[in-house]
């Protein structure tokens, strides 16, 4: 069978053809180009990279205490009851020394059962009910931190699992580091334009990092049994803040 097609059919069947053909030559123009672009504008960007690092110290200006009671019942109502009210006295004797409620906070609440294992007959039965509160202090005057933890072992508290010192205006510090940081990179880069003998146009990429860990004391204490006696003493040393810098600058 012989299709014909008519005049008008035809020509937009050239048209056609020619935008297809116009479309793949610039498709291979595209792809032809690219690595010959990508390598120019290698060849003409050179730097140097260089690196900087600075170091921060600072004195803690606050401390946060965890703080717990733990109590034991046959019955777990008679166990709650007798937590909550060594509790409550733990609260108020901190706030007694001045330490806003909002600074004190619960971070643990569990109940849980406490078994005994009979041997004649290798089960293990529930011989009562454990309830354990713990709250989290923050004194924001360290020459009471002391005070906080004696006052709270006199009142109840029983359990103490971590003392740690943090600086509150720690962006500061910080900035100040990471300046520091970027004027050390910047000497850096100088030195091997100069060794090169060439000039630095400026910085054309840029990564910083740093931060602090904040002092951490984790020994868990017994205070029923160590909490007697002398006042406990508290030491919340220095701390170091540390910004760092990777840079590239063109030359």
């Amino acid at each position: 069978m012989v299709q014909s097609f008519s005049a008008k059919g035809k020509f937009t069947i050239a048209v056609i053809l020619l935008v297809a053909a116009a479309v793949f030559v610039m498709a291979l123009g595209v792809f032809a180009n690219a690595p010959a672009d990508a390598s120019e504008e290698a060849a003409q960007k050179k730097t140097i990279n260089v690196s900087g690092q600075s170091k921060v110290t600072a004195s803690p200006d606050f401390a946060t205490i965890s703080l717990g009671v733990v109590t034991e019942d046959k019955d777990a109502k008679a166990a709650q009851k007798a937590n909550a009210e060594s509790m409550d006295k733990v609260i108020e004797s901190i706030k007694a020394l001045g330490i806003d409620e909002a600074d004190i906070r619960t971070v643990n609440y569990s109940i849980s059962p406490v078994y005994s294992y009979i041997k004649e007959t290798g089960e293990s039965v529930i011989t009562g009910y454990r309830v354990n509160n713990s709250v989290s202090v923050t004194v924001r005057d360290l020459n009471k931190t002391g005070s906080v933890i004696d006052a709270a072992a006199d009142s109840g508290v029983n359990t103490s699992s971590s003392i740690s010192f943090g600086i509150s205006n720690y962006e500061d510090y910080y900035n100040e580091a990471l300046k520091n940081a970027v004027l050390a990179a910047n000497r850096k880069a100088n030195t091997i334009a100069d060794a090169l003998g060439v000039k630095l146009k400026g910085a054309v990429t840029i990564n910083e990092g740093g931060g602090y860990n904040p002092l951490t004391n984790w020994a868990v204490t017994d205070m029923r049994v160590e909490g007697a006696g002398a006042a406990t003493p508290i030491q919340a040393g220095t701390m170091e803040i540390t910004a760092y810098v990777n840079i590239a600058y063109e030359y």
